[in-house]
């Protein structure tokens, strides 16, 4: 949840970019089966809104032009009755959804651009600790991620991809990626066949693709007595996490000599089973696991802005090519003062800012970015 405590000048600020980008940006073409989906958003005071419906984008985009909330979600799910209570909806399916973030990969560049803000003065502390600044707030932390944060999750995702595509077997034409709109991306599966998988399916699905539960047997070894034993299994070792374990192994159908060493140099029966889930964590994706198995969740709503970042959540065509700091970044040019809480540097749209001074003079697009990051305010020197 954003921790950010708006004034009521960087809300009038956000709501005129916002609403003027809704406004340009009112057709949501990644959106179907609008009136099965049940919408909601979440407003500046971060009260939540729910279990509302629209016939048509014409009736969304009214919606958004007339409160112009902070985040804007929908459902994966496909209700008879969307507007009604959970228990009236009438299900009739959900979109299978993947998401995962930066802040999930433990990378070591984090501490070089987290900054630490106070939720009662929004002072910019320099650790996680009681504010220096009015010795009441606790601090929260927020992320500008860098590029190696970007190039990182691109390689999770590029395996997620691959867990999609060869180990569950699904078409690329039910796969549509998006960028967050802050620091990760959400992989929409609309496979029909898919849709009505319960909360338990789902949760195997996120089990499989975490490495989570794989045994030492599903390899051919088995614990006997004192020992163990190899029997390499009659499947064969060449699909799914049997070929990435072999595969890290350095092993294969005709390798069971091989494998008994290896399982005695790990220690035996638990120190190879050790060792096996060293390698599930490393070839597993980190997956938001709650995200996936929740068949009622209201998701971020592709083409709106995520309130975290003032981005927005965009169409990924290309995963290695993609830049979100320039594909993302929609909002309006036009120049604003902001009062900056501290020294940084950011790159939105193909120019570097840098920005040492407490009063700057900046594209509205940056001031939003920083706005929703708790680093600026927008000033009364216009």
């Amino acid at each position: 949840m954003n921790q950010i405590q708006y004034t009521e000048e960087n809300i009038s600020f956000l709501k005129n970019v916002f609403r003027k980008y809704y406004f340009e940006n009112n057709h949501f073409p990644y959106l179907y089966s609008i009136e099965k989906r049940e919408f909601g958003y979440r407003k500046f005071d971060s009260l939540v809104v729910r279990h509302l419906s629209f016939k048509n984008v014409g009736e969304l985009v009214a919606e958004l032009m007339r409160n112009v909330p902070l985040d804007v979600y929908y459902s994966n799910a496909y209700y008879g009755l969307p507007s009604n209570p959970i228990d009236e909806k009438q299900w009739e399916g959900a979109d299978l959804i993947f998401d995962i973030d930066i802040k999930d990969l433990d990378l070591p560049c984090t501490h070089e651009h987290t900054y630490y803000i106070c939720n009662v003065c929004g002072y910019v502390n320099s650790e996680r600790t009681l504010c220096v600044n009015c010795n009441k707030g606790k601090t929260y932390d927020i992320s500008i991620p860098c590029k190696r944060c970007f190039i990182s999750i691109k390689k999770e995702s590029a395996k997620l991809l691959d867990f999609i595509y060869c180990d569950l077997g699904i078409k690329e034409k039910f796969v549509e990626i998006f960028f967050s709109g802050n620091a990760g991306f959400h992989f929409h599966i609309n496979d029909p066949g898919l849709r009505i998988l319960d909360s338990n399916a789902r949760a195997n699905v996120t089990d499989y693709i975490l490495g989570n539960g794989f045994m030492c047997e599903s390899m051919g070894v088995r614990k006997y007595r004192n020992g163990f034993v190899i029997k390499l299994p009659k499947s064969g070792i060449v699909t799914g996490w049997r070929q990435k374990i072999a595969s890290n192994l350095g092993i294969n159908q005709k390798s069971e000599l091989k494998l008994k060493n290896i399982v005695e140099a790990s220690g035996g029966y638990e120190g190879f089973r050790n060792e096996l889930n060293k390698m599930t964590r490393k070839n597993g994706v980190p997956i938001d696991g709650p995200v996936t198995n929740d068949i009622h969740r209201v998701f971020r709503l592709p083409g709106s802005i995520n309130g975290k970042s003032g981005l927005t959540k965009a169409k990924c065509d290309d995963l290695e090519s993609f830049n979100p700091g320039n594909d993302a970044c929609m909002l309006s040019d036009s120049e604003v003062y902001v009062n900056l809480k501290t020294k940084l540097k950011i790159n939105l749209k193909n120019n570097t800012f840098r920005l040492d001074d407490a009063l700057e003079k900046v594209p509205s697009y940056v001031a939003a970015y920083l706005i929703c990051k708790g680093l600026a305010s927008i000033s009364n020197a216009q």
